[in-house]
């Protein structure tokens, strides 16, 4: 049987919840697929977010940055795989019990995703009204932060609260940096957050594998 995109969407995103309120049961196939979900979406982010701030770096430190991202990058896609595909070896989940809610559909999410796109252009217009263009880049990542509240109860997972908590204060210490050494903090600041907010998972999901 073929899922249709939107089928597929609700499938994984309740695959992820499910991994993210497991506990050390053994792992089943949706355990795998969510580990391999949210370890992808944090690896783009933090890929964007990477080579951002490299590319702020002068030539030297600009390659090397670029060399890390790339390759932690790598090794997450690598991990992503590795579960996709130990995925379709694992046992289904047990039980007859109603799946999880799709988190992407719960109003925490929506309103947070909303209330941060609104958020944006706001920013962007006060700031540049004021003369404080300069501050456009660090205001972002503090509304990014401030967006990630509203994950905690849609994913049913604290470490959002760590990453918003991460990104606030990020943002905040950013605007006491000389402007042209905010770019590569922030960039390569918010990837850093995101790999480390990723690592619980990508650990766990590799220590039940070998059990």
């Amino acid at each position: 049987m073929k899922f249709r995109p939107a089928e597929q969407l609700i499938r994984h995103s309740q695959d992820l919840v499910t991994w993210h309120t497991m506990s050390t049961t053994p792992l089943t196939s949706a355990h795998l697929r969510g580990a391999a979900a949210s370890i992808s979406i944090s690896a783009v982010f933090a890929l964007v977010w990477g080579l951002n701030g490299s590319l702020a770096l002068t030539a030297g430190w600009r390659f090397l940055a670029l060399a890390v991202v790339v390759l932690i990058s790598g090794v997450l896609a690598f991990l992503a795989l590795k579960f996709s595909r130990e995925a379709a070896h694992a046992p289904a989940p047990s039980g007859t019990g109603a799946p999880p809610p799709n988190p992407f559909m719960t109003p925490a999410y929506r309103i947070s995703l909303i209330a941060m796109l609104v958020a944006f252009p706001v920013a962007a217009r006060l700031l540049t009204a004021s003369g404080r263009e300069d501050a456009i880049m660090p205001v972002i990542v503090i509304i990014v932060g401030l967006h990630f509240l509203g994950l905690v109860s849609a994913f049913r997972n604290g470490i959002f609260a760590w990453v918003a908590g991460a990104f606030c204060l990020l943002g905040g210490v950013s605007l006491l940096l000389p402007a042209e050494l905010r770019t590569p903090v922030l960039g390569l600041g918010c990837a850093v957050i995101l790999w480390l907010g990723v690592l619980p998972l990508a650990f766990r999901s590799l220590a039940q594998l070998r059990r």
